[in-house]
């Protein structure tokens, strides 16, 4: 037969580990993008999800701007962000994303043609 003292340390241990296990399970997928850059390097860009924010920068005096793009899931273009001045600071904009999977892509375009060396879509969580 198990002591009383069994109990009063085992029970705490036990309800801890669940505490644990419960925070862990409602954690977000993945808490922002990441930074992401072009190919070439040219341009980077972000997505925070604690400010909501997505970020480009572009990092190369090259006569191109840097593109951000943020997509559904299927695809969809959802919104742009660029960035002309390779100075040090960045451009943002703050869209409203509906909750669920997202794609960032990073570019580079010149003048008002289509973006160019872009990164492989990559996936995040809002």
């Amino acid at each position: 037969m198990l002591s009383s003292g069994f109990f009063k340390r085992a029970l705490p241990i036990a309800l801890g580990g669940a505490l644990a296990a419960t925070a862990l399970s409602t954690a977000p997928a993945s808490a922002s993008s990441g930074w992401w850059a072009s190919s070439g390097n040219g341009a980077q860009g972000y997505y925070n999800h604690v400010s909501d924010k997505v970020t480009a920068c572009d990092v190369k005096t090259d006569g191109r701007k840097a593109v951000v793009q943020i997509l559904a899931n299927d695809g969809r273009l959802l919104t742009t962000v660029k960035d002309s001045y390779n100075n040090g600071s960045c451009s943002w904009k703050t869209p409203t994303l509906f909750q669920g999977t997202h794609k960032i892509r990073v570019c580079v375009a010149k003048g008002k043609a289509r973006p160019v060396k872009c990164s492989a879509a990559h996936t995040f969580d809002v």
